[in-house]
C-alpha cells in the first residue's frame, strides 16, 4: 500500500508540475514585451522627426531655388504687322492694348486720345504707330512702315 501511495505521488507530481510551469510566466517574455513597446515608440518619434526635418527642407530649398520668373517677350506685340490688320474701327482702347499692348506715349485732348507706339531711341528700327480714339472707340490708326 505504501509503494501504491509513493507512486500516486510521484504521478500527481509529475501532473501539476507543467502546470505550474506553464502557469508561472517567465520574466524575459515580459522583458521582451515591454523592449518591443519602447522600440515601437522610439519608431514613432523617429518618423515625426524625418518627417519634420523633410518639410524643412523642402521649404529652405523652395527659398533657395525660387520659381524662375516668366521670360519676358523679345518683342512688343505692337512691332507686329498681324497684330495691326486685327484692330478696327469702333473697338474700345482696351481692346487695342490688349493686342497691340501698352502704348509708348498718350496724348489726350477733349474727347479724343491717341496711343502712340514706337521704337526707343535704342533701337535699331524707327517704328512708329498711332491709334486715334473718340470716346473711347477707336476711330483712326496708322500702322508702322513695316
Amino acid at each position: 500500500m505504501s509503494r501504491i501511495l509513493v507512486v500516486c505521488t510521484l504521478w500527481l507530481c509529475t501532473i501539476s508540475t507543467p502546470s505550474a510551469l506553464a502557469q508561472t510566466r517567465d520574466p524575459r517574455v515580459d522583458q521582451l514585451a515591454k523592449d518591443t513597446e519602447e522600440l515601437k515608440h522610439t519608431v514613432a518619434d523617429q518618423d515625426k522627426r524625418i518627417s519634420d526635418l523633410e518639410k524643412t527642407v523642402k521649404m529652405l530649398q523652395a527659398l533657395l531655388n525660387p520659381a524662375p520668373a516668366p521670360i519676358p517677350a523679345v518683342t512688343p506685340p505692337w512691332t507686329s504687322s498681324s497684330n495691326w490688320t486685327r484692330v478696327k474701327a469702333g473697338m474700345s482702347e482696351a481692346d487695342v492694348t490688349e493686342i497691340l499692348g501698352s502704348p509708348t506715349s498718350v496724348q489726350s485732348v477733349v474727347d479724343s486720345k491717341i496711343l502712340f507706339y514706337q521704337s526707343d531711341a535704342k533701337s535699331s528700327s524707327a517704328l512708329k504707330g498711332s491709334v486715334t480714339l473718340m470716346d473711347d472707340r477707336v476711330t483712326a490708326m496708322s500702322p508702322p512702315a513695316f
